[in-house]
């Protein structure tokens, strides 16, 4: 998706809460003090509400963005970015797409992206042949045959 395709389903602040809320729907919040699954959304708060214990959670509660006072549209415009992208960019760069004032809290936000993409990578491993931008990469065990292979190629030839 291009940047041009991105925009036009979240323009805005309120597009971007809308979609988030829409993923916490779908995967489900749990209250952190009762173990509660039943929550009512206040509108008036933008926030949850337990119907158990009363216990108020915000949108952003138990993710990346939890404590961050960038809003909703900078962290879509960051996470659509640092996905699609072939290259990495800086925070600086990153400043200048919304336009935001204040370097140290997007050079955060990148980072903290950047931290949770490092762990959901830690997950995952690789096996056969990955192909990686016009590359293509044996695993471990096709290396070291191949380089002993190799090696009595070059004994043979030589020897």
């Amino acid at each position: 998706m291009n940047l041009l395709n991105f925009v036009s389903p979240y323009p805005d602040e309120a597009g971007c809460k809308a979609k988030w809320k829409e993923y916490r729907d779908k995967q489900g919040v749990i209250c952190p003090h009762c173990g509660g699954n039943k929550h009512y959304w206040k509108k008036d708060k933008d926030n949850y509400e337990c119907n158990k214990c009363k216990n108020v959670k915000v949108l952003q509660a138990n993710t990346v963005m939890l404590g961050s006072k960038l809003p909703f549209h900078y962290w879509f415009i960051a996470i659509h970015l640092l996905t699609g992208a072939k290259k990495s960019f800086s925070a600086k760069d990153l400043q200048n797409q919304p336009g935001h004032k204040r370097y140290e809290s997007v050079w955060n936000m990148l980072h903290k992206l950047r931290q949770i993409m490092a762990k959901r990578d830690e997950l995952y491993t690789l096996s056969d042949v990955t192909g990686l931008d016009e590359g293509f990469f044996p695993p471990k065990w096709q290396k070291k045959k191949r380089i002993k292979r190799l090696s009595e190629v070059s004994q043979k030839s030589y020897g």
